[in-house]
Formats: C-alpha cells, structure tokens, sequence
C-alpha cells in the first residue's frame, strides 16, 4: 500500500537526521514547503528525527519519509487537520531539490490519498501553496486537484505578503481519476 513504481512511503528513522538537516540548508525549498527557519545543530536535528521515530499517529496525523526504491530518501510528507467528524485532512509535501521533477511528489500523494480515503475512511483532501510556487500549483493540478480558492497576501517570506492558493480533492474525484480499486496504483 505505501509502494509505487518510483516511491515508497515509510516512517521517519532516528538515522534520518542528516537528511533533515541537509534540506534545512536549502533555505529556498524551505520556503517553498513551509518557512524558512534558523539552521538546526546536530543535536536539534537528531532530537527532531528521534521524536518523530517514536510519535504514534495522533489523530490520524503523522509525518513519513519519501523513499525512492533503492533506499534514497528524497523528502518527507505530513498529515495535519486531520478532522474525523468532517472527514477531512491536509497534507504538507517536501522534496529535496535534487529530487524535483521526477514524479515523485505525485506518487507519495497518491499513495498517501489510497491510504487515507481507503483505509480510514476520509473524505477530501486539502492543500496549500504558495503562489510564487509554480512547479507545486502544476503538479496539484496535474494531479487532478481544485483549485478551490485564494487567500490574498497571506504569507510572508522573501521580504513580502504573498497569495496562498488552496486545492482540494474529494474521495470520489480520486476514485474517478485513479480507478476504483484500491490495490491499483494510480496512473
């Protein structure tokens, strides 16, 4: 369930701290993913990756690795808002610079999407980016998402307010784009 064709998914391991490090310094990805924070040392970052080794999902929340299949980390995806009551969640998606446009990206979503509307039953699916990032608003629309809104100048990075533009997929909308068995990989 968590293996694609260039992809898997897995948790976070203690060992992983170098890789978390390493695309920290990359302050202009950071800034696409989320925001740009001040260098970790390497007790901080081996502190992070330990801690997210041991955390449970919690409320269905979580964060995995990005794994090509030779073993290659290649960036991390997290579940957050998850809202059983409403059947909705949010995701948050961060690959290393090296690993930009190789599909990588699409196939963790689809894998992370078979499992949530599959397994636990959700319903939609949201995401947020950022309008000076042009390569992730092409491939939620390649995906197949919506783009369902704009937030005006509501982030700030680089020196100025910038829009926030917000896609969503429903389970439904998935099943039609990507077939409707589950053990199938999407496409």
């Amino acid at each position: 369930m968590f293996e694609g064709q260039k992809v898997r998914l897995r948790g976070v391991r203690p060992e992983d701290w170098e890789h978390f490090l390493q695309w920290d310094l990359d302050n202009d990805a950071q800034r696409y993913g989320w925001n740009v924070w001040p260098p970790l040392g390497t007790e901080a970052a081996r502190d992070f990756a330990r801690q997210e080794s041991a955390k449970r999902p919690d409320r269905d929340e979580f964060r995995l690795v990005i794994e090509t299949l030779d073993g290659a980390p290649a960036g991390s995806l997290n579940v957050h808002g998850a809202d059983q009551r409403r059947g909705s969640f949010e995701y948050g998606i961060a690959l290393a610079r090296e690993h930009w446009g190789n599909g990588y990206g699409e196939e963790a979503i689809a894998l992370l999407l078979r499992y949530m509307f599959g397994e636990l039953r959700y319903h939609k699916v949201q995401a947020w980016v950022y309008a000076f990032n042009e390569r992730s608003a092409a491939m939620h629309r390649k995906f197949g998402m919506v783009l369902e809104g704009t937030v005006r100048e509501s982030h700030f990075t680089d020196g100025r307010y910038w829009d926030s533009y917000l896609f969503g997929m429903t389970r439904t909308e998935y099943l039609e784009q990507y077939g409707g068995h589950w053990g199938d990989l999407p496409r």
